[in-house]
């Protein structure tokens, strides 16, 4: 049977495929940023589903008592709070790169000076998700490309986490040079590599 490390990184290398076939029509570069449509659409809300999802498998393996990991319905809030007591420094410094393309993103950066600021790219998705219509043009190339950003950060960390290396390989998302930092309580798991 899969771990659940290796089912959520399994549907983030679908959700590439699908931002690749978008890549395929439009370039991908911060000229592009306002770009939307249906397959951007498509590719926001399953991103921004599975990233609650992941988010809260990483609650359970890192901060198995906290309410993200207890609540029958955590939300970004309760993430936040994980992430600020565990993992702050490793989430808001990790920067990714879109190969094919200039783009760099760091999603997790406005955490930095404070864990409860919001996130534009989370707010962006919940106001497509819930309010559509009046929020369509919302839907744009940068806001998939933060929520793909901050979901290849998750499921990295809770690869870490879990101690559970995920095999498969990405095409065109990928680590910003020496950027990840890891875990402080997986020291002498790398020591050790």
């Amino acid at each position: 049977m899969k771990s659940d490390v290796q089912l959520h990184w399994d549907y983030f290398l679908l959700l590439e495929k699908d931002l690749i076939a978008i890549a395929d029509t439009i370039e991908l570069s911060e000229k592009n940023y306002t770009t939307y449509g249906p397959r951007i659409l498509q590719l926001i809300l399953s991103t921004g589903s599975e990233l609650d999802v992941a988010l809260q498998s990483f609650a359970k393996a890192i901060a198995p008592s906290s309410s993200a990991a207890t609540c029958k319905r955590p939300n970004m809030a309760d993430y936040k709070k994980v992430i600020a007591s565990h993992s702050i420094d490793q989430f808001t410094t990790a920067k990714v790169r879109f190969l094919r393309s200039e783009i760099s993103i760091v999603p997790w950066a406005p955490l930095a000076g404070n864990p409860n600021e919001s996130l534009s790219w989370w707010d962006s998705y919940n106001q497509v998700k819930h309010h559509r219509a009046e929020h369509y043009e919302s839907a744009n190339l940068k806001v998939a490309l933060f929520l793909i950003a901050a979901l290849f950060v998750t499921d990295a960390y809770l690869s870490e986490a879990r101690s559970d290396p995920y095999t498969g390989s990405t095409q065109i998302i990928d680590w910003e040079g020496a950027t990840h930092m890891y875990m402080p309580q997986l020291e002498t798991y790398y020591a050790a590599k």
